[in-house]
């Protein structure tokens, strides 16, 4: 068994200095991805605050939701699509607090289809992973920027990513919308590009962002020890951020990723704690049209953001939380 199975079969425990019985356990539900490894990385942090995080890893945002809502953990990363599915499901025990990770999805294509404009897009053969975030973001940007859907020869690919990356090595697709590390992997191979023109993400109206950090009810109830894991979290998120050397070596280790592949996925993401609820609500109308709610569940998507303990942690208001930058 390597060693990557081995640490997908038990809870990880990122790095601690202090003695473990003395720090209070916080526990987090996220993939094995870029999307937080400050909380991967949280303990030499955490431990400051007289905190430590173990982490339960689940691919989905449902299984994420799933173990929050349960309160298999305190906390957890849900998608900007996870509030209308809460909402439809009439979840009362989960907020999502804070954000956590924009971008790290995107449309690649391979090298010799050129792609000046979104329009361009028309007539290519393009892999499309049907049911995830990535695909819908894709739908969304290419329909603002006026592409006609009909046109674009959209094929049904999956979300693991192998025979994607095949089939744009062979020719068999001119491009495929996934996640960060792996289409990464075709730009350091040498046989994929980012097209300058047509980012999924960049649409004022639904916007890049990818993973929101949630928290069981339970959890909030406590509102110091909450104040308190949001200081820690927002302090390790600057100091990954500010330290990539350190990010890229503690990804590396959790998901068994290539350096290099992971500084090219980092250079098309980034993390704030801050969220878009406009872009949540919008999203949210477009439920019935991509099948992640039967109904447009979008006026009940800002009740599932409590941002007053993030601007009790931070000192900025939840008006300006509610919005991107830093």
């Amino acid at each position: 068994m390597s060693d990557i199975s081995l640490r997908a079969r038990s809870p990880w425990r990122a790095p601690s200095r202090a003695a473990e019985g003395d720090l209070k356990v916080v526990r987090a539900t996220l993939s094995r991805s870029l999307s937080a490894p400050f909380i991967w990385g949280f303990n030499p942090i955490g431990e400051k605050y007289g905190l430590r995080t173990q982490v339960l890893d689940a691919i989905t945002n449902a299984d994420q939701q799933r173990n929050i809502q349960t309160g298999g953990v305190e906390v957890g990363s849900v998608g900007y699509q996870s509030a209308a599915a809460m909402a439809e499901q009439n979840i009362g025990n989960v907020k999502i607090i804070a954000g956590m990770y924009v971008g790290g999805q995107n449309l690649i294509m391979r090298k010799g289809v050129e792609l000046r404009s979104w329009k361009d897009i028309e007539g290519k053969k393009i892999g499309r992973p049907p049911g995830t975030y990535a695909g819908i973001l894709f739908t969304l940007a290419a329909e603002a920027n006026h592409v006609d859907i009909s046109k674009v020869n959209i094929v049904n690919s999956t979300p693991a990513g192998t025979p994607e990356l095949a089939a744009l090595k062979s020719g068999d697709l001119d491009g495929f919308v996934l996640w960060s590390p792996i289409v990464d992997r075709a730009v350091i191979d040498g046989y994929g590009y980012y097209p300058a023109c047509c980012d999924i993400g960049a649409t004022k109206e639904f916007g890049a962002g990818n993973q929101l950090l949630a928290a069981n009810t339970e959890f909030l109830k406590d509102r110091k020890l909450a104040v308190t894991f949001l200081k820690a979290y927002v302090e390790a998120m600057d100091f990954y951020e500010k330290n990539p050397d350190k990010t890229v070596a503690l990804v590396a280790q959790y998901t068994g990723g290539s350096p290099p592949i992971l500084r090219e996925a980092i250079a098309h993401s980034r993390w704030s704690y801050r969220v878009d609820i406009d872009n949540a609500v919008n999203v949210a109308k477009q439920g019935p049209k991509f099948g992640f709610t039967k109904s447009d569940m979008s006026g009940k998507v800002p009740a599932y953001f409590d941002l007053s303990y993030l601007a009790e942690a931070t000192g900025q208001s939840v008006e300006q939380l509610g919005t991107y930058g830093r």
